[in-house]
């Protein structure tokens, strides 16, 4: 009886540590990864119209599923906050953690909606395939809504 009061003791004390030395995102290291989106139709040009061609321009091609998707209003303005788990990369070096957090202007918060034109929008539970270019430390959807593929 006491080698099992000892076992339990010690597998709560193990997931105790663990617990709190990984971070919010269970298992990877840092925060996630934030991919902000902003401008609207200027990101729309011709050749954005030409998957093949976003794909050249990007950095990284990531194949994930969208978890969490919340809108929040600050100072007059509407973000869509999106939460992304990374399950394949297609191009580009991994990042240190396994999830994205996706910022686009835009979304509902109660009974107000600001709508911006030419954004994606991502669904919790959805697949999806991102299309991300790098500049400098910041992360964009390239082409915006053509940065963004539903996949089935």
């Amino acid at each position: 009886m006491k080698k099992i009061l000892l076992a339990v003791i010690l597998v709560v004390a193990i997931l105790t540590l663990i617990y709190l030395y990984y971070p919010k995102y269970g298992g990877s290291s840092g925060n996630p990864v934030t991919i902000t989106q902003s401008g609207g139709s200027a990101l729309l040009i011709k050749e954005c119209s030409d998957i093949n061609y976003v794909g050249n321009i990007s950095d990284y091609i990531i194949i994930g599923t969208v978890e969490k998707v919340e809108s929040r209003q600050s100072e007059g303005k509407i973000f869509t906050y999106s939460d992304m788990l990374i399950d394949k990369y297609e191009k580009g070096s991994p990042f240190s953690g396994n999830r994205l957090q996706i910022i686009i202007p835009g979304g509902t918060v109660g009974n107000i909606t600001q709508e911006v034109e030419d954004q994606p929008i991502l669904h919790q539970g959805k697949n999806v395939k991102i299309y991300i270019r790098q500049e400098g430390g910041d992360f964009s959807i390239t082409c915006g809504i053509m940065g963004v593929e539903e996949l089935q």
